[in-house]
């Protein structure tokens, strides 16, 4: 079974003439949000799909992207190390939802980098499922890639679907403006550092046009 957000172009955005799948941290003006940015830059693939699903506000292109992704850095700041911990996300992007008017519910799930407390990929790929089901990208942590090609160490990107194969859970995420799939499975067994998910669900189609 294969799980996708159902409108992938309201976060597609025109770049240089061509589609550009999500937003980029290396489109923000200071040196330090290029490299810390990967947060608040997953984050506002998230919001601006909410707006457009409750609110019908679309961020087509580069600038406006950079616009939202500006006013994210306020809510989901990067710390001394980056933004490494899910509930710092997960508070952040609560208190812009409130401030915006948005519905839904956010949750995480943690991943330690201590495996015996590492969640099941079944688990795992459930709640990326719901949050998908949901009609929403899953944020995932990703603070040590387990040697799966797709990935960078120390990153946060955009879920988009999930499909479950063969007793494996196959995850397509947007970075850098390309799409990627990672085995959920191979990452849970390898990751040395963990990492984790935000999903937000209960949103709402509030606006008909």
């Amino acid at each position: 079974m294969k799980y996708r957000i159902q409108h992938p172009e309201w976060i597609t955005v025109s770049f240089q003439g061509k589609p550009f799948y999500g937003y980029d941290q290396e489109w923000y003006g200071q040196y330090r949000q290029k490299l810390a940015g990967c947060g608040p830059t997953t984050a506002s693939v998230l919001a601006a799909y909410l707006d457009r699903k409750e609110w019908h506000i679309d961020t087509p292109g580069q600038q406006s992207a950079l616009a939202l992704m500006e006013t994210m850095w306020q809510y989901v700041p990067p710390r001394m190390r980056g933004l490494y911990k899910t509930r710092w996300f997960r508070d952040g992007f609560c208190a812009y939802m409130e401030e915006h008017s948005l519905l839904g519910r956010v949750d995480i799930l943690r991943v330690r980098p201590f495996h015996w407390r590492t969640p099941s990929p079944e688990t795992a790929g459930n709640f990326i499922a719901e949050g998908i089901r949901a009609d929403c990208p899953v944020a995932f942590l990703n603070r040590h890639d387990g040697g799966e090609p797709a990935l960078s160490t120390w990153h946060w990107v955009p879920v988009t679907a999930v499909e479950s194969r063969d007793g494996d859970w196959l995850c397509t995420i947007w970075d850098e403006g390309h799409a990627g799939v990672f085995s959920l499975s191979n990452w849970l067994k390898r990751t040395r550092f963990g990492g984790g998910f935000v999903r937000v669900t209960g949103t709402k189609d509030l606006v008909k046009l």
